[in-house]
């Protein structure tokens, strides 16, 4: 089939390769692209030899390229989309366009594409040398994930507040909760939906991911409601969270005083005590201890959390006899001549005077805390408005600092260990997922590794809750300025001394500012 012929050459067509024979020189290659765009299904391959037939001339049939087919098609691997292209000019489609409609239609059948074919885009969206997606698939919809809630407890942040009479020391410490109270929920995966390949192949979906509720279930219940799993108290108590379980902790509500009426209460659990504890008397709690009167406590001989905080709403009068230790954190609105020991954070909210204070910080009030006379020891830092007082009453601040670079690397560590348990528990939960899937198949050895995966997660996820309170603690000391810290935030007295690890620093008059350790030096900033 003859292309193109002129007085220099013949451009023709067999097999669908594409020839060209010149006889005279003189015509300019450039002039070449006007011809191939006046012919869009020519596809020149062989410039090379297009380039040597015009120079010599020597009427010579060359090969030059091929033939574009009408209709160029793509189908995607996945059988997602199929797309065309048409190898016309534009007005030859607008002439002919039932007659590429037809053609169209003949190759959806050849090629089996009986699904999302885009009718409206064949009947009225060709046009030439453009992509034209004639048919999509359907994508198939992933599930939606497991979505898990827990009760919130409140936060532990302490505050002076007014009721219009007098200031007072006050928070939310406690969180109790009654039997068949709300402790958390699950909404549930979701199934895919499928989808669905243009010949008419189904596309699995996966379903949503599973999450699981981790609580005691000596404690708290698991009800189906309303389509929802969801989590009630089994007693009354408090919102705990043990080992990464939310759990309902042992609670013993004393409404009054300790005193002879009582004599003296050791429990094994969380205490609340709503009016005060009498000269003489102790409280022991393994869990949380709050001390809910306002009066505080006087000559008492000790209130001790094994392991929780201890709340003191008011203050405590001690003459150097009376003790108070937590296991992690001690709030109390002031402390007179007594001993304070904490294993995390003391915090102040009016005063110490002639105390001795032991916690990894000690933390007063930023506009009314006072720490005046006795001793003060932490790790970390000290934060106070007023140290020492106008009479310049001997007060010693002793900091021990910490190695901000082991304490780095110790993080490190703990974070790819963190990594490598959470992977771990990854790993479990997927594993319950497969035998959940299959619980009345599932074989007796089936139910051991099914029991047994049960058991390692619940261990996996109490040492991430582990490793989690650990990481918390090496950040809250990485949060302190340089290797230790000393915040004055107003005033410092003279005769307050200053001790961060080795170094020491003796105020001879009235300073405000921040003290740290940087380098074996005592550095301050205003």
């Amino acid at each position: 089939m003859i292309i193109e012929e002129n007085e220099f050459f013949l451009l023709e067509e067999e097999y669908n390769s594409v020839y060209i024979t010149v006889n005279k020189k003189g015509f300019p290659l450039l002039s070449m692209n006007r011809l191939l765009s006046s012919n869009p299904r020519i596809n020149l391959t062989k410039f090379k030899e297009l380039k040597d037939a015009t120079h010599l001339a020597n009427s010579s049939r060359v090969e030059i390229g091929d033939l574009k087919p009408e209709i160029e098609w793509s189908v995607s691997d996945d059988k997602m989309k199929a797309a065309i292209k048409i190898n016309a000019k534009e007005e030859d489609v607008r002439q002919q366009y039932n007659h590429y409609v037809t053609i169209i239609l003949d190759q959806l059948n050849t090629f089996g594409i009986t699904e999302g074919i885009r009718i409206d885009a064949i009947q009225h969206g060709l046009c030439a040398a453009e992509e034209i997606i004639i048919a999509q698939g359907t994508t198939p919809i992933q599930g939606r994930d497991a979505v898990v809630a827990y009760y919130k407890r409140s936060e532990r942040k302490p505050a002076i507040r007014e009721d219009g009479k007098a200031d007072y020391y006050d928070m939310n410490f406690l969180d109790e909760v009654k039997k068949g109270d709300w402790l958390g929920e699950k909404i549930p995966l979701t199934a895919g939906i499928p989808g669905k390949t243009i010949t008419g192949q189904y596309v699995m979906a996966p379903a949503g991911k599973n999450k699981k509720l981790i609580y005691d279930r000596k404690t708290v219940g698991e009800y189906e409601e309303d389509g929802k799993v969801v989590l009630r108290a089994l007693i009354d108590g408090v919102v705990e969270f043990q080992g990464g379980k939310i759990a309902v902790g042992n609670h013993l509500l004393i409404d009054g005083d300790v005193g002879v009426e009582t004599g003296n209460v050791q429990f094994n659990g969380s205490i609340t005590v709503t009016g005060t504890v009498m000269d003489g008397f102790s409280v022991w709690a393994s869990n949380d201890l709050s001390i809910l009167s306002e009066l505080g406590v006087s000559n008492i001989e000790k209130i001790e959390s094994q392991h929780g905080d201890v709340f003191i709403k008011g203050g405590i009068f001690g003459k150097n006899k009376s003790v108070i230790k937590a296991g992690k954190n001690i709030f109390i609105k002031h402390a007179n001549e007594s001993i304070l020991e904490a294993g995390e954070s003391i915090h102040i909210g009016y005063y110490s005077l002639g105390s001795r204070l032991k916690g990894k910080h000690i933390i007063t009030d930023e506009q009314k805390g006072k720490l005046i006379g006795g001793t003060i020891e932490a790790i970390g830092k000290v934060k106070a408005a007023v140290i020492g007082n106008r009479v310049e009453r001997k007060t010693s601040v002793s900091v021990g600092g910490f190695d901000r670079d082991q304490l780095k690397e110790e993080l490190n560590r703990l974070l790819l260990e963190y990594k490598s348990k959470v992977q771990e528990a990854e790993g479990l939960q997927r594993k319950l997922d497969v035998f959940e899937s299959y619980p009345h198949d599932l074989t007796e050895i089936q139910k051991t590794e099914f029991s047994k995966a049960g058991d390692n997660l619940y261990l996996a996820i109490a040492e991430i809750a582990s490793m989690d309170h650990r990481r918390i603690s090496i950040m809250d000391l990485l949060d302190t300025r340089g290797e230790g810290e000393v915040i004055i935030g107003l005033m410092a007295f003279p005769e307050t001394t200053l001790q961060i690890k080795n170094m020491e620093k003796r105020l001879d008059k009235t300073t405000k500012g921040t003290f740290f350790a940087e380098n074996n030096l005592i550095h301050f900033e205003y």
